[in-house]
């Protein structure tokens, strides 16, 4: 009875472990199959603040009060509703000749790429990179990388660009 019971358990052992093996091969394939295709696309760029630096144009309250709603609403998954509160701030940061232009494209392109507006978010993407004033977030955006690669032949791309992205007569 004992040497039975203890057969069972090793049975029991052997299955689990098996099943944990198969398990995980299944997901080791998954994510094979996964990074190559969709790490790029997933990577989640969420919208920024804009930089405060006291005494300077670019703390413009109403400017920062826009961009923060804006990203309220951004987080809340509302992106139609802040792509329109970075618009606002966008117009007042161009009037005002704001040195904020670039986190405040950069945030309505994020809200625009989340829409599906893609042609509407890589103009904002550029008008991002164009007023970056060095800000590495926004110079070193993978999904600026991955809209150049989708929408401008010209450019060459070592990623897999996500369907999206990939506009006919593009490449």
């Amino acid at each position: 009875m004992y040497e039975e019971k203890q057969l069972d358990i090793k049975v029991m052992i052997r299955r689990n472990y098996n099943k944990t093996i198969k398990i995980k091969t299944l997901l080791i394939l998954a994510l094979m199959f996964y990074f190559p295709y969709g790490l790029a696309w997933s990577i989640e760029e969420i919208p920024m603040q804009l930089p405060k630096a006291e005494g300077s144009k670019n703390f413009d309250l109403e400017i920062d009060q826009l961009n923060n709603r804006g990203i309220g609403q951004y987080k809340n998954g509302n992106y139609g509703k802040a792509s329109n509160l970075f618009k606002k701030a966008t117009k007042l940061a161009k009037q005002f000749r704001d040195p904020s232009q670039g986190v405040l494209h950069y945030n309505l392109a994020l809200s625009l790429n989340k829409l599906q507006e893609h042609e509407k978010a890589i103009k904002q993407f550029y008008l991002a990179r164009r007023f970056a004033r060095g800000n590495h977030i926004i110079l070193k955006s993978r999904l600026l990388k991955l809209y150049e690669c989708g929408l401008n032949p010209s450019v060459t791309c070592d990623e897999k660009i996500p369907l999206p992205l990939n506009i006919e007569g593009s490449h």
